[in-house]
């Protein structure tokens, strides 16, 4: 394993060292193979530990540009120039369609999948609009995702594909100001909590900074820092504004829906 492989505590749980491991293994494994491998789904902080655990860059793709659950392969180079990642990797998708005045959340799509036992590792970035919805799916999972017709009480028609416009990701923009730009004044303004509460969920390991675990409520944050609460949600600094007569100091926080 890559001896930088570390998190902002300094050490890896026994969850990531596994996932490390694994990693390194389907590399080794494409080597002697010269065939593909690939990993399931890996959230931002799960690609973080597959770039650090490997040599070289592996390739991640999750269905389309910019998705933020990824599944990592590893593929000949000339083998790869002559497909496209769509066309290598094991990602599908299924597209959910629904009355327009039936509103359907990430989180009543993800539960209603996960109670079919289908494993979060499975599934991919759920993008939803009006009156549709596009999951991003494990091959493997294609068949039982898609033979759903009733999420909650929305009664749905699945198409296997991408067969409408890809949703877009919803963003609400907050201008904010903070005394500082420590990680728990930060969070504090952007979860609307106290600094109190803030430093809280920090030294309980519930925040992330650039996808991995920061426990350090002093530490600085700089514009495009991308900050993750469990329980809240994901934010973006997207711009320090310079200061208040007050000497406060201006920020734009994005928070991503």
């Amino acid at each position: 394993m890559n001896p930088g492989l570390q998190n902002n505590s300094g050490i890896l749980n026994e969850e990531e060292r596994f996932l490390a491991a694994h990693i390194a293994d389907l590399q080794k494994a494409a080597e002697r193979s010269g065939t593909p491998r690939f990993s399931a789904f890996l959230n931002e902080r799960e690609q973080v530990v597959a770039r650090c655990a490997v040599k070289g860059e592996p390739r991640f793709f999750g269905g389309y540009d910019g998705a933020m659950r990824t599944v990592c392969g590893f593929v000949d180079g000339t083998y790869a120039q002559e497909l496209e990642p769509g066309d290598i990797f094991p990602v599908g998708a299924v597209t959910f369609s629904y009355r327009k005045n039936d509103v359907l959340t990430h989180r009543e799509i993800l539960g209603a999948l996960m109670s079919l036992e289908i494993k979060r590792e499975l599934l991919g970035d759920i993008l939803t609009a009006e009156g549709y919805s596009v999951v991003f799916v494990h091959e493997n999972a294609i068949d039982l995702v898609s033979s759903v017709d009733k999420i909650g009480r929305v009664g749905v028609s699945a198409e296997t594909g991408v067969t409408k416009p890809l949703p877009q990701q919803k963003i609400q923009q907050m201008e904010l100001t903070v005394s500082s730009l420590r990680l728990d004044c930060v969070v504090s303004a952007a979860v609307n909590t106290s600094r109190e509460r803030s430093a809280s969920l920090i030294k309980s390991g519930m925040v992330n900074a650039d996808f991995s675990p920061c426990t350090d409520v002093s530490a600085q944050i700089s514009e495009n820092t991308i900050l993750s609460v469990r329980g809240s949600g994901r934010y973006r600094l997207a711009r320090i504004s310079g200061e208040t007569r007050k000497g406060k100091l201006r920020i734009t926080i994005e928070k991503y829906l």
